[in-house]
């Protein structure tokens, strides 16, 4: 399993149980996100929940296809040289599904 944390401290639209943040980290072979709850260390132990989701079209099908809706969405205003990275299309969340 090859990890690369893509986010940190994120909060996640989908997440209506509290107010926590999450990591966002991307499996490159499995092609999906994992999602794990950022918590603040307390007395006794505290299980951070752990989100998946995964692409629902391959990235390159997607930053290229949707690349000026992903950007604008995240930068607001798109230039030539901006390129889509795998963190724009999750905090997109449009061309992600929960697993």
């Amino acid at each position: 399993m090859t990890l690369e944390l893509i986010l940190t401290d994120i909060e996640l639209a989908d997440n209506t149980t509290n107010d926590n943040t999450f990591d966002i980290w991307y499996n490159k072979s499995a092609k999906t996100f994992l999602a794990v709850e950022v918590v603040e260390k307390v007395v006794g132990k505290v299980t951070p929940r752990q989100i998946k989701y995964r692409l629902l079209d391959t990235f390159q099908n997607i930053s290229t296809n949707h690349r000026e809706e992903i950007l604008k969405y995240r930068l607001g205003r798109v230039t030539p040289q901006d390129e889509v990275t795998i963190g724009d299309i999750f905090m997109h969340a449009k061309f992600t599904e929960k697993i």
